[in-house]
């Protein structure tokens, strides 16, 4: 599991792979697009984030240069995005309040990102409303971005000496089923700093329609 990787102040050359989006947005259930991302490799530890008291990287298995194994699952506007959760554990983002969700289908293990619209409420009613009607009895999930106060973010971005730091949410479902948020620093050219990461219970169906159908 790849969340032992994600420590405070850990270096990494990525390029996220973003998002999809095609139009119209229905509200549909869909399978994850056919898109590969690039790869993320770890590139040393930021002295301004890292706590240097901490046992040396090496001990998580880090070592410069090596590639992070990772799926990534699309935020895809207007659709919930699933993906089976066999093939490492699944990475997805960028989360500004959309929730991530576990289930079982016909014997396998999916993970899906609801693909609401913070500029869009029809819409994003449309995509929760579609997926509450047809959810599994056993789906549990959660609100990464939820997990992180204004407060905690704007700390962590101060302690930047480059000032157009920017953070971001992600979420992260491993394969023995927990759930972690992400907090991520762009720091341009393809460099990113891990800002924290948070292990988060699990809201069960009952408390995932009460999100979804408010």
């Amino acid at each position: 599991m790849i969340e032992k990787y994600f420590v405070t102040g850990v270096r990494l050359k990525w390029t996220c792979p973003g998002s999809f989006s095609t139009v119209p947005y229905d509200g549909s259930i869909v399978l994850n697009p056919n898109r590969a991302a690039g790869p993320m490799i770890y590139d040393g530890l930021d002295d301004e984030l890292y706590d240097l008291t901490l046992p040396h990287v090496s001990t998580l298995g880090l070592t410069k240069g090596m590639q992070i194994p990772y799926s990534w699952l699309y935020f895809w506007v207007g659709h919930t995005t699933k993906k089976m959760l066999s093939g490492g554990d699944v990475l997805t983002g960028y989360m500004t309040g959309c929730l991530t969700t576990l289930w079982m289908e016909k014997g396998c293990r999916y993970v899906g990102h609801i693909g609401t619209d913070d500029t869009n409420k029809a819409v994003s009613s449309l995509v929760k409303k579609t997926f509450a009607a047809a959810m599994p009895q056993d789906t549990t999930g959660f609100n990464a971005f939820a997990a992180w106060s204004t407060a905690e973010t704007e700390e962590k971005t101060m302690k930047f000496k480059k000032k157009d730091a920017r953070g971001w949410v992600f979420a992260l479902v491993t394969t023995s089923g927990q759930f972690y948020s992400l907090l991520m620093f762009e720091l341009g050219e393809g460099e990113w700093c891990v800002g924290g990461k948070k292990l988060v219970p699990p809201m069960n169906r009952v408390a995932l329609l009460a999100q979804m159908l408010r």
